[in-house]
């Protein structure tokens, strides 16, 4: 069998076929929940062997680990695209975070709630927020500093963005609140934080 899988396999580079199997593994979640996802389902699925899954995750955290790093650069990088367009006044630099923010959010919420689950109360999760936190704080304060009133944002200011991105976030995957309505609040509290 494993001859059969090598011989049908197409030849791809080591990141192209880590690549496909993240995209793999989200499909995977998305059809039938992270509790579906183990590394031979997800081989499998990507018509690869056993071992040359372990040799990209290690172990089924990993492939989580990766999943939620992904999810936090496609963000960062979002972010940074609409901020690179600007906006010239506070209210409109805070739509373009919030809009950048739920936009992500919306895109990944069939897959995400499965892997911060399955990555709860793990080290990795922790460290891997504690990193997307700093880094969205950063451009949130890059962004915001020029109409901070005494040309700063303060820490504070910043972890209640965050606390409120996050919340909103739940919000929305969870259909508590509506799509626009969840852009309109957090762009209400970037304004009202700065």
């Amino acid at each position: 069998m494993t001859g059969t899988l090598a011989a049908s396999r197409p030849r791809m580079s080591h990141d192209a076929r880590h690549a496909q199997l993240l995209a793999c593994a989200r499909d995977l979640i998305r059809d039938e929940g992270s509790d579906a996802l183990t590394l031979a389902r997800l081989a499998e699925r990507a018509g690869v062997t056993k071992p040359l899954v372990y040799q990209h995750f290690g172990a089924k955290a990993g492939v989580f680990v990766e999943l939620y790093r992904e999810f936090k650069t496609r963000t960062h990088v979002a972010l940074d695209e609409a901020l690179a367009h600007g906006g010239t006044g506070l209210a409109e630099v805070a739509q373009i975070i919030a809009d950048a923010y739920i936009d992500c959010i919306d895109d990944e919420s069939a897959e995400l709630p499965g892997v911060s689950g399955a990555l709860s109360g793990s080290p990795e999760l922790e460290l891997l927020r504690q990193e997307a936190d700093a880094a969205f704080s950063a451009r949130c304060r890059a962004a915001l500093q020029p109409f901070a009133p005494d040309g700063r944002v303060t820490d504070a200011a910043l972890y209640a963005i965050l606390g409120a991105a996050e919340g909103i976030a739940r919000a929305l995957v969870l259909e508590k609140i509506a799509f626009a309505e969840s852009k309109e609040a957090l762009a209400k509290i970037v304004v009202s934080a700065v």
